[in-house]
């Protein structure tokens, strides 16, 4: 009988009403919840309607619509639709798909400039592209698929056409027989020109690979055809400039051999003969 007698015991006790205090404990961490719940939801909506709307207005809002939108400054002696078409721009066009970094590198690779600097703007939706304007050092000519070519050379040995140019070259270097492959070597001839004081009047490309520049001190000076030697050349020619007696220097068709640096050497021309020895002859 008493194991029944606490069964029910233990029964009374836990139909025991709740009182006022936990009743009400219950009911604020529900509102708690409910609040929580409702504030997460207006922060979900928020965030989907401020990105719907963002998303709209990024790609029709902020849209490069026509060739007017983009601007060009600079100087550069270009037209907006060459430029256009070198940056391979389709209107329209949403503008914060333009990457300008890759955009300043493609007009650079593309068209006769120096550099190139591309801004976006958002009010009104603009691209202002800044082109450097090319420097040409030297004159240049050419052996092309119609014949001779005439054209201009930047400081990197680069071709530039003439009827790109917008200045006159900044020497009166000629370099004959231009080609591709020996560009390096002639960036290299007209990087060194200050060093040259004037001297340096052209450089000759051979088709073998070989070089030789035309100087008004040293007269011909041949540099063969070993890229790896240019340097060294140049050195020996500058203090050769410096250092060689007075009736050595600026003789007519005299010529100088630096295919080998270490061991220079100058050939002077024949000296004519005596007047009394043509005479008895």
């Amino acid at each position: 009988m008493r194991p029944v007698s606490r069964v029910s015991t233990n029964n009374k006790s836990s139909q025991r009403p709740v009182s006022a205090q936990v009743a009400r404990r219950r009911d604020l961490r529900r509102q708690r919840r409910q609040t929580l719940l409702l504030q997460l939801w207006r922060f979900v909506a928020l965030l989907l309607l401020s990105g719907g709307f963002s998303w709209i207005l990024l790609r029709h809002g902020w849209t490069l619509r026509s060739p007017e939108a983009v601007i060009l400054t600079g100087g550069a002696a270009l037209e907006s639709n060459q430029v256009i078409e070198a940056a391979r721009l389709r209107f329209p066009s949403p503008l914060l798909e333009v990457s300008p970094r890759e955009l300043e590198q493609q007009l650079v690779g593309v068209l006769p400039v120096h550099s190139a600097h591309v801004q976006r703007r958002m009010f009104p939706a603009r691209l202002v592209i800044s082109l450097k304007p090319e420097i040409p050092i030297a004159r240049a000519e050419r052996r092309g698929p119609a014949g001779r070519e005439r054209g201009l050379l930047n400081a990197a040995g680069e071709w530039i056409p003439l009827s790109d140019a917008i200045a006159d070259p900044l020497t009166e270097i000629m370099v004959r027989g231009w080609n591709s492959p020996q560009r390096g070597q002639v960036a290299a001839l007209l990087q060194q020109r200050n060093r040259f004081a004037g001297m340096l009047k052209a450089i000759v490309l051979d088709p073998d690979g070989n070089i030789s520049l035309i100087t008004t001190e040293l007269g011909r000076i041949d540099l063969g055809g070993e890229p790896a030697l240019l340097n060294a050349q140049i050195e020996t020619i500058l203090h050769l400039n410096r250092t060689l007696p007075n009736h050595l220097r600026g003789a007519k068709q005299s010529s100088l051999d630096l295919s080998n640096p270490d061991r220079p050497e100058l050939q002077l021309p024949t000296p004519p003969a005596p007047k009394d020895l043509k005479t008895q002859s």
